[in-house]
C-alpha cells in the first residue's frame, strides 16, 4: 500500500483529501510541521508528500519550511492550491506536481496514481528478477543468491530507475533529474560513482546489466 504524507495543519480541504485517499486504498498520515522527523521514525519511508497550502498566504515559506526539514528533503512533494495561488507556483521548483483545490474524487485519485506511476515504475507488490538477482520494492531490497545487497538508499533508486526503463539509454544529467531531482546541487559525476558502486556491488557476472553507452550515459539490460 502506498504510503502518503498530508504536511500542514489540517484544514477542511486536506481532510477531505486525506478521506478520498482512504477510500481508495491509500495509507494516508497527517502530521503538521513539527511531527514531520517522528512520523518518519515510526511509519518509516513516505512515497509522497502533500503539502497543505491552501491555508497559507506564503507558498515560497511553506514549501521551504518541508524543505528543510530532514525527513522530507528528498520526499517526493505535491502541493495543494487555491486558484488564487497559481501564479506564486511559476516561480517554484522543486515540486512534482501541484493540484488545485476544490477538486472531485476520481480527480485525486488519478492525479495522485498517475504520478505515483511516475515515480515508481516499478511500484509496491512488484519487483524484477534476472537470473540469481532480485529486486524487491516491498522490502526495498535487491537480493542476490537470496542475499540482500548493502545498497544505499540512492544506490537502491538509481538501480531501480533504470531497471524500470530496459534497454533506454539515459544520460547522467536524465539521471541526475529523476533519481536526485532538479534540485541537487552536484555534477554528474555523482551518476558515475553510484554506478561503479552499484557494479561492484553486483559482482562480476551483474555488473554487465549496467551497460555504458559511450558520449551518452546508462542503460540497463534485462538478460546477461
Amino acid at each position: 500500500m502506498d504510503s502518503l504524507l498530508l504536511i500542514g495543519p489540517e484544514g477542511p480541504e486536506s481532510r477531505r483529501v486525506k478521506s478520498h485517499l482512504l477510500k481508495q486504498g491509500f495509507h494516508a498520515t497527517s502530521g503538521e510541521f513539527d511531527d514531520l522527523e517522528r512520523l518518519a521514525e515510526k511509519k518509516g519511508r513516505f512515497v509522497l508528500g502533500l503539502v497543505d497550502a491552501t491555508q497559507s498566504t506564503r507558498l515560497r515559506d511553506l514549501v521551504d519550511q518541508v524543505r528543510r526539514n530532514p525527513s522530507c528533503k528528498e520526499l517526493p512533494l505535491v502541493v495543494l492550491l487555491r486558484e488564487d495561488q497559481l501564479k506564486e507556483l511559476r516561480t517554484l521548483t522543486g515540486l512534482e506536481d501541484f493540484l488545485l483545490l476544490p477538486a472531485s474524487p476520481e480527480l485525486i485519485e488519478t492525479r495522485i496514481r498517475f504520478l505515483l506511476s511516475r515515480l515508481n515504475h516499478l511500484g509496491p507488490g512488484t519487483g524484477k528478477r534476472i537470473g540469481a538477482l532480485e529486486i524487491n520494492i516491498d522490502r526495498y531490497e535487491v537480493l542476490l543468491d537470496g542475499e540482500p545487497l548493502e545498497l544505499t538508499y540512492k544506490e537502491f533508486e538509481l538501480f531501480k530507475f533504470l531497471a524500470a526503463h530496459p534497454s533506454r539509454v539515459f544520460s547522467r544529467d536524465q539521471l541526475l533529474n529523476q533519481v536526485w531531482g532538479y534540485n541537487f546541487i552536484g555534477g554528474t559525476r555523482t551518476v558515475d560513482v553510484h554506478i561503479r558502486r552499484l557494479r561492484a556491488k553486483l559482482g562480476p557476472k551483474y555488473a554487465s546489466l549496467i551497460d555504458t553507452v559511450r558520449n551518452v550515459g546508462y542503460k540497463f539490460l534485462e538478460s546477461l
